[in-house]
């Protein structure tokens, strides 16, 4: 008989175990380096999106205001005077506005009449951008003054009437617009040709059950004095729609401003009329996130053939065609003896959007983002900060210096968004 003999020890050794694990790790591996490409893919797919929508929104609204720019005062000849204004809602009731369509706040400059000072550094701040137009629906051209105004007055005759109703806004402005002031006021009641200008806090009906307190008109009457027909200069008297009661339906007159808020990185807009009432400053609305940066150039119609104006049109130019003859940025616009507002005929806008994510550092520069590379990496790659028409748009104030930040800004992809919009109320001109 054989000898019983032990059962043969069954499992795994300690090499074929190591073995297994081995494998296990190695697809581990394999498998969060497919999940890191892929979720970077995502990242950057959904950012993207993000940034388009957001940019496309931004330059929508400044365009559409900026097709309405100039509506209700488009008389281009005796443009750019500065409006002596007055609202009792405000924590400093004294401000001023600019007769003209559109306005580029830039930094490092001021814009006539004092208007808008520039706030930042020139060529990495963004600019600002305010868009002025009446929402009067019928009535776009000035009338004439009657009789003269006195600076004190609270009454002003105009040669017609059609159109006005208590509650608008007026200005009053004399020629020749570059030395003489304009003034904002509220019509606060209309007998005849007579236009009431009751001073703020005046009670008065905007209809026979609907009362308001006047709130545009200083105290003490406007502080300037107005000729009337017929001299040369007879003053002229344009409504802007109305403040309270706007008829048909329409929007209320609009001095919307555009600017990027540094701290959030929202484009942000604010209505010079429509009064926060915590602040007593222009309520501020957000209107699209991840806005990093704005730029603006005025298109003019001087003769002037400067090569920045993309089709081929070549020196000497003809004024006055209906043709943008260059582009140039607020600072040189303003620096012209007197600023041509009647060669306005467009504005080049470019807004950057910026992803809504940033990305991990990748790539022989560990330390660093490089998902936007300007060239001056330790290992140099192609510059490929945002451009428009005028050039490279600086973006490298828009998040944090510190390059081992997430917030720095080369961690970020970005977007530009740029359109040319005809000023066409300003192009049609008063008839």
């Amino acid at each position: 008989m054989r000898p019983f003999s032990a059962y043969r020890v069954r499992g795994f050794s300690m090499v074929e175990l190591m073995v297994a694990m081995l494998i296990g790790l190695i697809g581990m591996i394999i498998i969060f380096q497919v999940f890191e490409v892929s979720e970077g893919i995502k990242r950057s797919t959904t950012s993207g999106g993000d940034a388009q929508q957001n940019g496309v929104i931004a330059l929508y609204l400044m365009e559409h205001d900026l097709r309405n720019a100039g509506a209700g005062f488009n008389d281009v000849g005796f443009a750019g005077c500065r409006i002596l204004a007055y609202d009792a809602s405000r924590a400093t009731p004294n401000f001023s506005l600019i007769l003209a369509p559109a306005l580029i706040c830039a930094p490092g400059s001021t814009n006539p009449g004092g208007m808008c000072p520039g706030t930042g550094n020139a060529g990495t701040s963004p600019d600002g951008l305010t868009v002025f137009y009446g929402s009067n629906p019928r009535t776009s051209n000035a009338q004439l003054l009657g009789l003269n105004f006195a600076s004190g007055g609270g009454q002003a005759i105009i040669n017609s009437v059609y159109g006005y109703k208590p509650g608008d806004l007026m200005v009053m402005m004399q020629p020749p617009a570059g030395t003489s002031n304009c003034s904002l006021m509220e019509a606060t009641g209309i007998a005849g040709l007579t236009v009431n200008v009751a001073q703020a806090g005046a009670a008065y009906l905007l209809s026979s059950n609907v009362q308001v307190i006047s709130r545009m008109n200083p105290t003490g009457g406007l502080g300037v004095n107005y000729t009337a027909a017929p001299s040369a200069n007879v003053t002229r008297v344009y409504n802007l729609g109305n403040l309270y009661d706007p008829a048909n339906g329409s929007a209320m007159p609009v001095v919307n401003t555009y600017a990027i808020d540094p701290a959030t990185k929202t484009l942000t807009v604010s209505s010079a009329f429509v009064i926060d009432k915590t602040t007593k400053a222009p309520q501020l609305n957000g209107v699209a996130d991840n806005i990093v940066h704005l730029r603006a150039l005025y298109g003019l119609d001087d003769g002037n053939v400067d090569g920045s104006v993309a089709f081929n049109k070549t020196p000497p130019g003809v004024a006055g065609d209906g043709l943008v003859d260059r582009f140039v940025p607020a600072a040189t616009f303003n620096a012209l003896a007197s600023p041509p507002w009647q060669s306005l005929i467009a504005l080049r806008v470019a807004v950057v959007a910026r992803s809504g994510l940033a990305e991990k550092p990748r790539g022989s520069d560990g330390d660093k983002c490089d998902a936007t590379t300007d060239g001056t990496e330790s290992t140099p790659g192609p510059d490929q900060r945002p451009k428009w028409s005028a050039g490279i748009i600086d973006v490298s104030a828009s998040g944090d210096p510190n390059p081992t930040s997430m917030l720095y800004w080369k961690c970020y992809r970005y977007r530009v968004f740029e359109t040319i919009v005809p000023l066409r109320n300003w192009i049609w001109k008063s008839s």
